[in-house]
């Protein structure tokens, strides 16, 4: 007969290979496709991290740049040890950062739902593809990513232990928010979710967690002021480009930096007041149709929630435009046909089943989670992070990358949903 430690220890095994095998899998199909594709970085923001990068580390850059600092001092020195512009090393780094976000995503659904849950978010971030593209792409996610959901995975594991989070554990959830804003400046107000979770979850006896987070986050983000101010006399907290973002979000969206200055009305002796110019039109173009702006911003959100993040990796014509094409002017058979034959039809395919599917499973899986309030205020930093990236972009232009950020938390929902009634009943558990 088995003791109960060893019905334990089988108990808990099986779970640990579950991941080990998931860690596997993840790694071979990164590596596979960072070493069979050839990456494009003909568009985009690439380019310019890798030069601005190089600017920073060489201390060549003649003014603060409004983007945040980290990713640049991460591209400059990848390129001082491996040579400049070379891509090889960062998609083989972008291989371990998409490991460490299977693992932040498998520890944060374990700490807000459930063992089972964890699991089968791991094996859907393991195989979605849209995330195996994404570890070959040479841009701020990759990094933001685990930073982000692996602040989420701390404060949910510190929070729900018996004896109670500790202050040097609030700071170093808040020193990672601290680097995640450093990577990408739209989570500097992050947490503030974190905040009122806390106060939810200790009341009085938050104040002092409170401040420990906000400590281990200020000594991060303000590192960056200090030195804006030391080395070019410039105030700025984490980065810039919310007046821009605000603007673009008035009209007809980006169309490169000049045209964007252009349509704004900024000439070159107007480069030190860009923020300035660009919230005055903002302002201007709300005031002048509240309800056409209201209307913009419903639509980009909307349009930007539907389409999967990373198609633009496959050349070709649009899978969405051939479809909608079809389906508004010829809905036979051959027209059919000649949608199935589009350019990397299947893969393209892939994208929208893995992006649908976690949407909607991921809705579902919040739904149910909301219905019980308990629930919803004890998994509220993961309702919050969703919540407030669809918010800041109601505002700011949104395109799928810059909601991508969110597809990890779907996720985690999703697998929440599959996981059943099990999962919830954790949660009640946990929760009371």
């Amino acid at each position: 007969m088995r003791t109960v430690s060893a019905q334990k220890h089988a108990t808990l095994s099986l779970p640990l290979g579950d991941f080990r095998l998931i860690l596997s899998v993840a790694l071979l199909l990164r590596l596979a496709f960072v070493l069979l594709t050839v990456p494009n970085v003909s568009g985009g923001d690439t380019l310019g991290l890798l030069q601005y990068g190089l600017e920073l580390v060489r201390d060549q850059m003649p003014y603060m740049t409004p983007i945040a600092p980290l990713y640049l001092l991460y591209t400059g020195i990848v390129q001082s040890l491996f040579g400049e512009g070379n891509l090889v090393p960062f998609r083989l780094l972008n291989v371990l950062w998409s490991l460490a976000l299977v693992m932040a995503v498998f520890a944060a659904a374990e700490a807000y739902f459930s063992r089972r849950t964890a699991v089968i978010a791991a094996w859907l971030i393991a195989l979605n593809p849209i995330f195996i593209i994404e570890s070959g792409q040479i841009l701020t996610e990759s990094v933001f990513l685990p930073f982000m959901v692996g602040a989420l995975a701390l404060h949910g594991r510190f929070t729900q232990q018996g004896k109670g989070m500790t202050w040097p554990q609030a700071a170093s959830v808040g020193a990672l928010l601290g680097l995640a804003s450093l990577t990408r400046a739209v989570a500097l107000v992050l947490p503030s979710i974190f905040v009122v979770h806390l106060l939810w979850r200790y009341r009085r006896g938050a104040w002092r967690l409170i401040a420990a987070l906000l400590i281990g986050y200020s000594a991060v983000v303000l590192s960056w002021t200090v030195y804006g101010l030391l080395r070019w006399q410039t105030f700025m907290i984490g980065g810039s480009g919310f007046a821009a973002n605000l603007y673009l979000g008035t009209n007809e969206g980006w169309c490169g930096p000049q045209c964007l200055d252009e349509r704004a009305g900024i000439t070159a002796e107007d480069q030190f007041r860009n923020d300035e110019i660009y919230a005055q039109r903002a302002l201007e173009a709300i005031a002048s149709d509240p309800r056409g702006y209201i209307l913009r911003r419903a639509a980009n959100l909307l349009e930007a929630s539907l389409q999967p993040h990373n198609t633009v990796f496959f050349q070709g014509e649009s899978l969405r435009e051939l479809f909608m094409v079809w389906w508004q002017t010829d809905r036979s058979l051959a027209g059919l046909g000649q949608v199935l034959g589009g350019d990397a039809f299947l893969p393209k395919l892939s994208l929208y089943i893995f992006h649908f599917g976690t949407l909607w499973l991921g809705a579902f899986g919040m739904l149910l989670g909301a219905l019980r309030w308990r629930v919803f205020w004890r998994n509220l930093p993961l309702y919050g992070a969703v919540m407030y990236f669809y918010a800041l972009h109601s505002l700011l232009t949104a395109i799928p990358r810059y909601l991508f950020p969110t597809a990890a938390l779907w996720l985690i929902f999703a697998s929440a949903a599959l996981a059943g009634r099990a999962a919830l009943e954790k949660q009640d558990e946990k929760a009371a």
